[in-house]
């Protein structure tokens, strides 16, 4: 499956880089967290115009609703088939917004895909939970600031390496404090061992890439790693 990446902050190259992508065949396109605040600021229906003819999902990044953190997720008819909420708040988010409470996958030509919003992977339950109900492919919207893109890196190569499936994220760019450096990672064997290979990155400039990810590539991987799962208990010694 072919997957638009979009880093942006102006709605109408947002517009024309999402089409771009589009007509090179993505089937999903992502966009980053808070390139613009709030839904208001979102060209929603520009958006659900473009899913609806090149009959595609777009993930328009995700914004504030003045409620909680959200990731519309557009179908492929033009419909806003439901949300993604940020389930944890960073920093001051937390003092002004209420968390989520649920995570959110789809299922798109035979694919199961999740939407997991910045922060929330930099906890492990939250994608280990997607992997437990099947997701092959977690897209994440954030807006990781520079003096954090390294440490945000490690966090999304732990995540492939845990449960053997790819992360395809969108990052801000507002330079110099946000950087863009958007990143596809996919598991992929090198020897003996799984690593997390980068599929696809883009600089610090406002662009896009088109990516292809086939979850055939490292399916025996991720059922291996489902089949070793265990729960378990823990027990404390008085």
């Amino acid at each position: 499956m072919k997957f638009g990446i979009v880093q942006v902050n102006k709605k109408g190259l947002a517009l024309e880089l999402t089409e771009n992508a589009l007509r090179e065949g993505a089937e999903v396109v992502l966009l980053p967290e808070k390139w613009v605040k709030t839904l208001d600021e979102l060209p929603l229906e520009d958006l659900r115009n473009l899913a609806k003819r090149y009959t595609a999902y777009i993930i328009p990044g995700a914004v504030e609703d003045g409620v909680s953190i959200i990731s519309p997720i557009i179908s492929y008819d033009g419909e806003v088939k439901g949300i993604a909420k940020k389930i944890h708040l960073f920093l001051e988010e937390s003092k002004r917004l209420l968390p989520g409470t649920f995570t959110t996958m789809f299922n798109f030509r035979g694919i199961k895909i999740g939407v997991v919003i910045c922060y929330d992977a930099d906890f492990p339950e939250v994608i280990r939970s997607m992997f437990l109900k099947g997701v092959e492919i977690v897209l994440v919207p954030s807006k990781i600031p520079t003096d954090g893109i390294d440490l945000w890196r490690e966090y999304l190569r732990t995540r492939v390496l845990e449960n053997r499936i790819a992360i395809i994220n969108s990052n801000a760019i507002f330079p110099p404090d946000f950087p863009g450096k958007s990143i596809v990672y996919v598991p992929k064997f090198q020897g003996r061992f799984v690593y997390p290979y980068v599929l696809g990155e883009l600089d610090s400039s406002e662009s896009y890439m088109v990516v292809d990810v086939n979850p055939l590539d490292f399916v025996n991987m991720r059922l291996e790693r489902l089949k070793e799962y265990r729960n378990f208990e823990i027990t404390e010694l008085k």
